[in-house]
């Protein structure tokens, strides 16, 4: 039996495309094993959930509160800091600032001995660079452009240049690259002066429309158009104070529910300039787990998907959030970023386009979905077709399988 080794360094509930490709490599009758770091017991606990039995799952670094000594948990997040400070003050960049516990990851990857290593996140993308030297077999899964995925003011403490440098290796070297969109792959092609990754949507599988409870529990008035967005973080950067100012010109009540973690001060400045004037209404919401957020998001009548321009990331990949809108039956209102124009020529009927940055054009696509119930209604049914022929996990992982089965 072939051994995958995918080494990433978050919990698997913040990071479903791990468990998608490790529950699909373990289906297909490969031995998985996953190294990451443990840093949360209730994240921990859920991540066990959404792997199937048999996968080894392995914290490389464990820095939960409790579960190691306080003096471990401090050094651990010291050296971390310090390394990072070091870029900030110094330009001094270094690997230790990826993540925690870069070099006992490494030994652990080594140990592993696998026939094939895959690749998420920074830390592990130099690290498969550091096993590609030593010989061994390493593909790498962009689901970012890591050197060009944040904002200006976050990006002080990361070391931009040693991650460029370490992307350039992974896709000049690796025997198998991939990413979130034909866009991103284009964008990673020509910085490399390499081949092209190959693409795997973000997608969830069509199974998951089984979790569905039918129960509303976001939505007070179901005869009101509802409207939802999500993410980690509610906060500055992500479109939503253009959003709620574009509402101002949407002539139909809604209501708008934003799902994630949010700061009351953030929370507070969204409510002071939230038209509830023009009969609109905001909520907002905590995260849930994975296996509810479907049905959570299957309530509503429209995902937003105000994605930015910049960083370059942002505009090139396709976010899950697009993809798990059409899954859970929803039209998507976007903004034209270039993978969201992927989307939408893939989904015409289920994706309405504005150009970002023009509160009038989004507006008017709103008002288009929600005062036409009767396309509003044919853009649901049009979004379950598009979902269960394209964007699906069960189309995506057969190309993923016949990758790596190739690759070994």
């Amino acid at each position: 039996m072939k051994h995958v080794c995918i080494l990433t360094q978050s919990h698997l509930c913040r990071n479903p495309r791990v468990v998608k490709e490790a529950n699909a490599l373990h289906n297909a009758g490969f031995k998985v094993s996953i190294l990451t770091t443990f840093s949360n017991e209730e994240q921990m606990k859920e991540d066990l959930t959404l792997i199937d039995d048999g996968i080894e799952y392995k914290g490389i670094e464990n820095i939960i509160p409790g579960k190691t000594t306080k003096l471990h948990n401090l050094k651990t997040r010291m050296v971390r800091r310090i390394a990072s400070e070091m870029i900030s003050r110094l330009k001094w960049e270094n690997v230790e600032s990826l993540g925690y516990g870069f070099h006992k990851n490494l030994r652990a990857a080594i140990k592993e001995d696998a026939d094939l290593y895959i690749c998420h996140q920074e830390m592990a993308t130099v690290i498969g660079c550091k096993l590609i030297n030593r010989g061994f077999k390493v593909a790498f899964d962009f689901e970012d452009w890591y050197s060009h995925d944040l904002l200006p003011s976050a990006n002080k403490y990361r070391p931009l240049q040693l991650l460029g440098k370490y992307e350039k290796f992974s896709l000049q070297n690796a025997p198998l690259t991939y990413t979130t969109s034909k866009s991103m792959a284009d964008a990673f092609g020509s910085f490399s002066g390499g081949p092209k990754p190959e693409v795997l949507y973000n997608v969830f599988p069509w199974a998951e429309r089984e979790w569905l409870d039918g129960k509303n529990k976001d939505r007070l008035n179901p005869e009101k158009p509802s409207i939802h967005w999500y993410s980690q973080t509610i906060g500055p950067g992500r479109g939503l104070e253009f959003l709620v100012s574009a509402l101002e010109k949407v002539k139909t009540p809604v209501d708008l529910h934003l799902r994630g973690n949010c700061k009351s001060d953030y929370e507070q400045q969204l409510r002071s300039v939230f038209p509830t004037e023009k009969g609109h209404g905001l909520y907002l919401h905590g995260l849930v787990p994975h296996k509810e957020l479907l049905s959570r998001i299957a309530e509503h009548d429209i995902g937003l998907a105000t994605e930015e321009y910049t960083p370059d990331s942002r505009n090139l990949t396709i976010t899950n959030k697009i993809l798990q809108y059409l899954l859970a039956g929803l039209p998507v209102v976007a903004s034209d970023t270039s993978g969201q124009k992927e989307v939408a020529a893939l989904a015409p009927e289920s994706v309405v386009l504005f150009r970002n940055g023009d509160k009038q054009e989004l507006a008017i696509s709103i008002e288009s979905l929600v005062s036409n119930k009767n396309k509003l209604g044919s853009s649901k049914k049009m979004a379950l077709e598009y979902a269960k022929k394209i964007f699906s996990w069960e189309v995506q992982e057969k190309k993923l399988i016949e990758w790596v089965k190739t690759t070994i």
